[in-house]
């Protein structure tokens, strides 16, 4: 069951929903070291920050991560990120 719903791009079900709020619930628990109880306990605002927090630290650790990867790859060299946000600009 568990496999099935990670393995689908899109929530389909009424028990995807809670499998997806199990999930995030789990996210932010480890994110920030405490129980699944302590998440569960939450207001609904501040699991909702706490899990824009842990998404916006995985991004970092993802980013981090891919950096290190390049630097290992290059043989120490400095390598250089390239942001092209620019483009996506409504204004550009």
């Amino acid at each position: 069951m568990i496999e099935g719903f990670l393995s689908r791009k899109t929530v389909a079900t009424p028990e995807d929903v809670g499998m997806q709020l199990e999930t995030w619930a789990y996210a932010v628990a480890m994110h920030f070291g405490i129980s699944l109880a302590e998440v569960h306990d939450m207001s609904p605002e501040t699991f909702q920050q706490s899990l824009v927090w842990t998404l916006v630290g995985r991004s970092q650790q993802e980013k981090a991560m891919k950096r290190q990867r390049q630097e290992a790859k290059s043989g120490g060299q400095e390598t250089v990120s390239l942001d092209y946000a620019w483009l996506e600009m409504e204004d550009f």
